[in-house]
């Protein structure tokens, strides 16, 4: 799976497959695809809407993980307050950072899109990268 695949994969609710991925399980799809890395939890029942929900499934995940900087292949996790909101994977295009998110709940039905990293960071209270 390419980039450009992961770039048609349709907004799904809750979705971890190439068929359709919410914003984490696109993370997950490329993580694995782009990058060779083990697969991260799917956590299915997770509804994605909750944002408690997501922000204990996130809690409980960053555990296996480190913080980093920004680069190719961290998960990035937003917070607004004390809310894990949404997620995304740092890709390098052109030998620059940038990610690759795919719908912000509640936030319009844009599907998968490649952002500028300052523009991805500027629209959070907080953003938290992690890789192992």
């Amino acid at each position: 799976m390419t980039l450009d695949d992961l770039l048609a994969v349709p907004y799904e609710p809750n979705g971890r497959l190439p068929t359709g991925a919410d914003c984490y399980g696109l993370a997950r799809l490329a993580r694995v695809h782009l990058f060779g890395k083990a697969w991260m939890p799917s956590f299915a029942e997770v509804d994605g809407q909750s944002k408690r929900a997501m922000t204990r499934a996130q809690v409980e995940w960053a555990k296996a993980y480190q913080v980093s900087p920004p680069r190719p292949g961290c998960v990035a996790f937003c917070w607004r307050g004390r809310l894990c909101t949404h997620a995304a994977i740092v890709v390098e295009i052109d030998g620059r950072p940038m990610i690759l998110e795919t719908d912000e709940p509640g936030h319009g039905k844009h599907g998968p899109r490649l952002v500028r990293l300052q523009a991805f960071e500027r629209r959070f209270l907080k953003v938290v990268y992690y890789d192992d």
